[in-house]
């Protein structure tokens, strides 16, 4: 039975970076609604439309052609919606990603497409990466999610991973983005249809601002039957020089940024942009 007290002790701000009693994208319950914010833009956390996906193909054929970046590897790479655009333009392409249903979700699809593309099951800031791969992908802003520590660890084995030359093209949320950012708090009970799920439960919901450009979006679940679960969301804020200091610490150089990953040109007042790396 779900007490006020252990109410009051998990709905207290979190330290930067701490984890909730699960990830969102891990939890078998929410499986469904992880796959489904894929393909519904709508939907927060899930992927950009069709178009924006296909420029975004198109830009990186543009920087880095696949006569000269033929291996990629896409890290978060979901159901694969970028993977299989690159592979159809003919990149060796191996994807990455810790959520077991959009995985198997790739992989049918890139059979019944008969594509040849290399889905592994797993967490990016384990992953050991070969030295073999002319160009890395961290898109959809993946990398500012995890704490300064991960962040490095996950750079570290990019960086290991690619050939001499080779690029990475990641983006983050920006300085701008974090100055928009509204704090809110709120609370709701569930409705019918209800996305998260059919059971009844109460949600509270608080938007943060942390020191040091750190933003976390909270959702402390609490069921009628007495499961309590809590996803924090955070997002890391980047300047173009923080940024630049941050990927030059483990031996890359900030080539060029953009707007955005489909290639558009790059404004000061974005609330997010794009950066090409280089080994």
């Amino acid at each position: 039975m779900i007490t006020i007290e252990k109410i009051l002790e998990i709905a207290k701000n979190p330290e930067p970076f701490e984890e909730g009693t699960q990830e969102i994208w891990l939890d078998p319950d929410r499986a469904d609604l992880v796959l489904k914010s894929h393909f519904d833009e709508n939907i927060p956390g899930g992927s950009k439309e069709r178009e924006f996906i296909d420029q975004t193909v198109d830009f990186i054929n543009k920087i880095a052609p696949v006569e000269k970046f033929k291996k990629v590897i896409d890290l978060g790479c979901g159901p694969g919606l970028y993977s299989q655009n690159l592979s159809i333009k003919g990149y060796d392409v191996v994807g990455i990603d810790f959520n077991e249903n959009s995985i198997e979700y790739a992989i049918n699809e890139a059979r019944k497409k008969g594509l040849s593309i290399d889905y592994r099951n797993e967490d990016i800031t384990n992953a050991e990466i070969e030295n073999e791969f002319d160009l890395a992908l961290l898109i959809y802003q993946v990398y500012g999610i995890f704490s300064p520590e991960n962040r490095k660890k996950i750079l570290s084995n990019v960086h290991r991973g690619l050939k001499p030359g080779g690029l990475v093209l990641l983006d983050v949320l920006s300085d701008t983005g974090y100055e928009k950012f509204e704090q809110n708090q709120m609370w709701w009970l569930s409705s019918k249809d209800n996305p998260i799920s059919d059971k009844k439960h109460l949600t509270l919901y608080g938007a943060l601002k942390y020191p040091n450009k750190v933003t976390l979006a909270r959702n402390v679940i609490v069921f009628d039957d007495g499961e309590l679960v809590n996803y924090n969301y955070w997002n890391q804020h980047f300047s173009v020089e923080n940024l630049k200091k941050e990927v030059e610490d483990v031996g890359f150089t900030l080539e060029k940024v953009y707007a955005d990953v489909n290639g558009g040109d790059y404004v000061d007042n974005g609330e997010f942009f794009a950066a090409i790396l280089k080994k």
